[in-house]
């Protein structure tokens, strides 16, 4: 069966010899289409149909290159090439057109945004970017270049660049993007780790252009408090992350009962996980799945979530002495939690402990910008351990 591109160069074959045929019968109705350019188009779609595609292109960019009206061809013929992953190819009929001195504003700008999505499919980001700067303050391809550009931003880490790049954008439409707070807690991350938090603070005051930019701002503020020893001011922060969005208990549940115990008050945080199960008995699991990943068996109120969740669980309940777990030696019980616990932690290690929501990529580390869809904020941490995975 003939290719997707086969279709395509077959039917840009006979649109443009078409418009030569009505371009040449609007200005002389006396004249027939010349010999030689049906006689090329002909063999050119003898070679598509034939599947010498490489020939046929070959064949049709010699065309472009000697008709002087086939602009919109070039275009077409680009675009195939990059479609096909021959950027080289792409960039060489961008770049022929590019020497065009007749080309107008407009065409001129179109041909550079052209090359400059050559470049970026060829992965060469730094050419591109210079390209797309050139335009950036096009009328017909502005918008599009900075999107481009905050694009090349993003995957080079210049968040700076990518911060002025967006208000450029968002002067140009007037919309407002939640990313730009995620590209200043990029920034205040790069500062924490260069041991400056009073520069993170000043990066994290426009983390509140999103909820989900304000959430992690809120988890590099707690984090800055906990580096500094203000645990109560650390704690606070880390419930009100959970509060914004449960899902994050995996995340803060550690850092929280250490904040506690380095500010003496175990029994707090003791009072903290029973408060949160009364509010929500539904919280049971997640706390459960929390103190396995974390490995927070010390907690009396955590090890009797674990010992629900296995006891609810069909698979482990049979799989496990359910005795030894529900002893009434204490030195006992705990010990078989602990045994059980590190089993489960081996089968979260196996799996996808956090995943996009859009695309489904999944991932170890958390990250808050997935690297298969390009979405910010689709990452979240995974709540269940993937028993059957294990099973099977």
């Amino acid at each position: 069966m003939p290719t997707e591109s086969v279709f395509w160069l077959a039917g840009l074959l006979i649109l443009v010899g078409i418009g030569a045929w009505a371009f040449g019968q609007f200005f002389d109705r006396d004249a027939a289409l010349p010999t030689r350019i049906s006689a090329d188009y002909i063999r050119g779609l003898n070679l598509v149909l034939s599947r010498r595609t490489d020939e046929a292109l070959e064949l049709f960019i010699q065309m472009a290159k000697v008709d002087e009206d086939t602009l919109e061809t070039h275009f077409a013929l680009g675009h195939l090439f990059r479609r096909r992953g021959e950027f080289d190819r792409a960039i060489r009929v961008h770049e022929n057109l590019l020497a065009r001195e007749n080309l107008n504003d407009m065409q001129h700008d179109q041909a550079l945004f052209a090359l400059a999505e050559d470049y970026l499919g060829a992965g060469l980001f730094d050419r591109a970017e210079q390209l797309l700067t050139e335009i950036q303050d096009s009328e017909t391809h502005g918008n599009v270049a900075l999107e481009k550009l905050v694009y090349i931003f993003e995957r080079e880490g210049e968040w700076q660049k990518a911060i002025e790049t967006h208000r450029r954008l968002e002067m140009m439409t007037g919309d407002r993007t939640p990313h730009v707070a995620h590209y200043y807690c990029e920034l205040a991350e790069q500062a924490l780790a260069n041991g400056d938090p009073n520069a993170a603070r000043e990066y994290l005051k426009n983390s509140v252009r999103s909820p989900s930019g304000a959430l992690r701002g809120s988890l590099i503020r707690a984090r800055i408090a906990r580096n500094e020893g203000r645990w109560r001011e650390a704690i606070g922060l880390y419930q009100q992350v959970v509060d914004q969005d449960r899902t994050f208990i995996t995340e803060v549940i550690a850092d929280l009962g250490d904040c506690y115990r380095q500010d003496g008050r175990d029994g707090d945080f003791e009072a903290y996980v029973k408060t949160r199960l009364t509010q929500d008995p539904g919280a049971s699991a997640e706390l459960a799945y929390a103190a396995i990943v974390n490995d927070l068996t010390d907690s009396p109120a955590l090890a009797s979530c674990i010992e629900q969740f296995i006891a609810g669980s069909p698979v482990l309940s049979q799989l496990i002495d359910m005795t030894t777990i529900q002893s009434e030696e204490p030195e006992l019980r705990k010990a078989a939690i602990a045994r059980v616990v590190h089993g489960l932690r081996m089968i979260a290690a196996a799996s996808a402990r956090y995943r996009c929501g859009n695309c489904g990529y999944g991932t170890q580390r958390f990250i808050w910008h997935c690297p298969s869809c390009k979405l910010w904020e689709s990452i979240r941490p995974v709540q269940r351990l993937q028993l059957d995975a294990a099973v099977r």
